[in-house]
């Protein structure tokens, strides 16, 4: 089915980049943002923007340590934005209500945290962030106490042959109720494969350990997965693929 946008966000105004790569809602002030990493910065529009219209607020400049920034995560309990800065390995906190060269809440870097840094969620349930990164040994999920800065070791670490990591597909999601960690992953290479799947992960693993469940692959639909987001009323997974050019739906009760 061949559906128009309702609304189209778009323009010089809006500070917009040629792409962008995440984007998060808060449902309690009907507001999103988006990262902007050609202009280091983080641009928050009303829930209701539409055509050539400017952000209501914006994070930038050099208090605010921002890098690239590609990827968010909005804690909306304690009102916080975490931005991982992989190409520093540096992952940094603001107040999401913040606005202009305002510097970070916290920060967490340095070489106890085993950081590169690619996406990140929170689980509030577990007072707990999970950071996915690549580094020497492949990709790998960091799991770190929500509030913790510096040179912080990370509370636990999954990742290894056995887990079935090659690159991560886009941002990650956490269902904090039951503690799962979901995860798009990539075939080896920088293609599409058939290889990729979207993977399923307790907060409580740790080491050399696969997923719990494996959705859409490897060996299935899935060609380069993208983006996730959950459905909790109706219990559905909800993921695109860049080579499909597809939002595709896993109605998957037993996660739930």
């Amino acid at each position: 089915m061949n559906t128009k946008a309702s609304r189209k966000l778009e323009g010089q105004k809006t500070l917009l980049g040629r792409t962008m790569h995440s984007i998060a809602y808060n449902d309690q002030r009907d507001e999103f943002t988006v990262p902007q990493p050609f202009a280091q910065a983080l641009l928050t529009f009303r829930g209701g923007a539409n055509g050539e219209e400017a952000p209501i607020r914006v994070i930038q400049g050099p208090k605010t340590q921002l890098v690239e920034p590609d990827r968010l995560a909005l804690d909306i309990i304690n009102d916080e934005f975490f931005v991982p800065l992989d190409t520093v390995k540096r992952i940094t906190v603001y107040r999401a209500s913040a606005n202009g060269d305002v510097a970070p809440l916290r920060a967490i870097e340095g070489p106890d945290t085993t950081i590169g840094a690619e996406a990140l969620a929170v689980d509030n349930v577990h007072n707990l962030l999970i950071a996915a990164g690549v580094g020497a040994e492949g990709l790998r999920f960091r799991i770190f106490d929500r509030k913790a800065e510096g040179n912080a070791k990370p509370l636990r670490i999954i990742g290894g042959k056995n887990s079935m990591f090659s690159r991560l597909g886009g941002p990650i999601a956490v269902h904090a109720p039951k503690g799962w960690i979901l995860a798009t992953v990539r075939g080896p290479g920088a293609l599409a494969s058939d290889e990729a799947f979207l993977g399923i992960w307790s907060v409580n693993d740790e080491g050399d350990v696969p997923p719990r469940w494996t959705v859409g692959g490897p060996h299935g639909v899935f060609r380069m997965p993208r983006g996730i987001a959950l459905d909790v009323k109706n219990k559905t997974i909800i993921a695109s693929d860049k080579r499909l050019n597809a939002v595709l739906s896993f109605h998957f009760p037993e996660m739930f």
